[in-house]
């Protein structure tokens, strides 16, 4: 790759009947430096290193253009709100016993990923491919306002129908409850995660959505998008409504077993006392010092009184 030397100013490219402007990379991106015009066709040049600019000179056109790859995180989060798209994944979970088919829940995803923007190989190199296959069609090196659409659009046909594909066939393993309870989240999690990779390579030839940690000086390092399931739910609100039910039925069941054995409990133990001489004598005494209170309340009320206590029983007569 030439050294890169002077800034330019920017870029024009007549792109879809759009005109756009490209200027040099920014500090998180990589720029393919291409030769275009209706006589030239289109030939990729170079690359344009992260924050650096192109040589600028003759055989710079103004039809040439430095399309933008990024080299750093990207994100795409599936959110019923604050996200970047509310649209979740909708798999079938294992059928029930006697079903023939299992419930539909919603999947709530998050990627997180790095573009292959390794440019070894020149014309032949990930990101040079990533651009020509997947990028150019969506348009995501626009810089207008229409930037993120286009983006958002990129990813809802690759990695999102990627993960559709995946999460279908892996979901099926495991009961609707065990998924919207959390109890197979993390099983699933994984088992998506590895397989992600060889359905996005089927889907867009080639290794170019790899790990948030990617480092574009190890190309063949490509490493798993990263899928963080952070919920799912029934996709009708009617079973999770009917399933509340049935726990609060199951919850209500138990709690009048609980109470029912308590109360059985108790009346063993009661039965038990019965038998023990010393409760006895000690329910007796309670009952004896409950007649003498009882008897020296009555006498604070006559004008004088004698009690005697002893021998069992309690006297009281008039002075």
């Amino acid at each position: 790759m030439k050294k890169i030397l002077l800034a330019v100013a920017g870029l024009v490219l007549l792109l879809g009947g759009t005109a756009c402007s490209y200027g040099n990379p920014g500090a998180d991106e990589v720029g393919l430096y291409y030769e275009e015009g209706t006589l030239d066709g289109q030939n990729f040049l170079e690359c344009v290193d992260p924050g650096e600019s192109v040589q600028t000179g003759d055989m710079f056109e103004d039809a040439d253009a430095i399309y933008p790859v990024p080299a750093s995180l990207r994100t795409w989060n599936i959110a019923a709100q604050g996200g970047d798209s509310n649209i979740p994944i909708t798999v079938a979970a294992a059928p029930e016993a006697g079903q023939p088919s299992g419930v539909q829940v919603n999947l709530w995803i998050q990627f997180a990923f790095s573009i292959n923007s390794s440019c070894e190989g020149g014309a032949t190199s990930p990101a040079v491919q990533w651009w020509e296959k997947v990028g150019r069609r969506y348009y995501v090196a626009d810089q207008t306002e229409n930037k993120t659409e286009w983006w958002g659009k990129m990813l809802q046909n690759t990695i999102v129908p990627a993960a559709e594909a995946v999460s279908r066939t892996k979901a099926r393993a495991y009961s609707g409850d065990a998924l919207v309870s959390g109890a197979a989240n993390v099983d699933l999690q994984k088992a998506v995660s590895q397989d992600l990779p060889g359905e996005l390579k089927r889907l867009t030839g080639g290794s170019y959505f790899c790990s948030p940690t990617f480092n574009r000086s190890n190309p063949d390092q490509c490493g798993e998008v990263q899928v963080l399931l952070k919920d799912v739910d029934y996709t009708n609100p009617a079973i999770q409504a009917a399933r509340d039910e049935k726990q609060k039925a199951i919850e209500l069941a138990a709690a009048l077993v609980a109470e029912a054995n308590g109360k059985v409990e108790a009346a063993r133990a009661q039965a038990q006392l019965y038998g023990n001489p010393a409760w006895v004598a000690l329910e007796q005494a309670k009952i004896e010092l409950q007649k003498a209170q009882a008897q020296a309340e009555a006498c604070k009320q006559a004008a004088s009184c004698t009690i005697v206590s002893g021998g069992g029983g309690v006297l009281v007569g008039a002075k």
